[in-house]
């Protein structure tokens, strides 16, 4: 499980890695990867796709299994405070968990492998620190699953690091 989300995180910075060599630059940064930790542990890399509008995508441990989302978010400044920027979006999200290993809340135990599926809706803020490559953020995630029995997950939230390329 280790090796697959250091292969899936290599992977990630590599393909926006090769995005920074574009010549169009939307804003002074189009790519930015960190890590987010809260209700769930993980890594994070973004890429803005126009001037206001970011694709994030999340691969994150929650309840001892493995969850990726890829999430629209579209970014606006306010205004009374520099570096401070509020979004909101929605993507989508599959989770897995193996066989004696995970520990979601909606099972007593689990013995087969166990996945889920469904959509999310994001909000956040992230802030520039100091017109640095680094920002911090928060964000709440809540998902809907189609899978039976888990449904509505409101609770998921996470503080943000990230560092722009």
């Amino acid at each position: 499980m280790r090796f697959t989300l250091m292969v899936a995180v290599a992977t990630l910075i590599l393909i926006f890695s090769f995005a920074l060599v574009s010549k169009a630059q939307l804003r002074d940064y189009n790519t930015m990867i960190g890590v987010t930790a809260g209700t769930n542990i993980g890594v994070t890399a973004k890429q803005f796709i126009s001037a206001e509008g970011a694709v994030d995508l999340l691969i994150y441990r929650r309840w001892k299994g493995l969850i990726a989302a890829a999430l629209y978010e579209h970014h606006l400044n306010i205004r009374e405070l520099r570096g401070l920027e509020w979004y909101f979006g929605g993507g989508a999200h599959y989770g897995m968990w193996k066989d004696g290993k995970g520990d979601p809340p909606w099972v007593e135990k689990i013995d087969q492998d166990y996945n889920a599926f469904g959509i999310d809706a994001i909000v956040g803020l992230e802030y520039n620190i100091n017109r640095s490559n680094f920002y911090v953020g928060f964000y709440w995630k809540p998902a809907y699953n189609f899978t039976d029995f888990t449904k509505l997950w409101e609770d998921d939230a996470a503080f943000t690091l990230r560092y722009s390329l």
